[in-house]
């Protein structure tokens, strides 16, 4: 039998819900459950758990075996979270991508302001 490799912690996202449940994209494999054409972060994004969870509370990061939140409680609800992941690695003969790095990791939130209008970003890098 052939085992699937998961994926690592490390960069990786949660989302908590009201009923207590946890969207993990390591979990997961970062292939949504509510739809296997999607990611983990785009089910989010969609808010595919909230019909049966309820909103989100809670928004967070792995990095460096370290759990980073952001309570998302009292947050606008087009509030969207934002992680970007910033990688360089070498190139070895036939293409393939050898010593693999994280240069950077930055995650938050965005919304826009319902009364100005503008776009509201809180992020941080890790």
């Amino acid at each position: 039998m052939l085992f699937k490799k998961k994926l690592p912690l490390d960069t990786s996202i949660q989302a908590e819900y009201e009923s207590g449940f946890v969207l993990d994209e390591t979990e997961h494999d970062d292939i949504s459950p509510y739809d296997s054409n999607h990611n983990i972060l785009r089910a989010i994004l969609n808010k595919d758990p909230e019909p049966e969870h309820g909103k989100m509370v809670r928004f967070s990061v792995f990095y460096q075996n370290q759990r980073h939140d952001i309570d998302w409680r009292g947050l606008p609800d087009n509030a969207r979270p934002i992680r970007f992941r910033n990688f360089s690695g070498d190139f070895a003969e036939g293409g393939v991508i050898t010593n693999k790095r994280l240069n950077w990791l930055r995650f938050g939130y965005q919304f826009t302001d319902p009364n100005s209008g503008k776009n509201v970003q809180e992020v941080r890098e890790l």
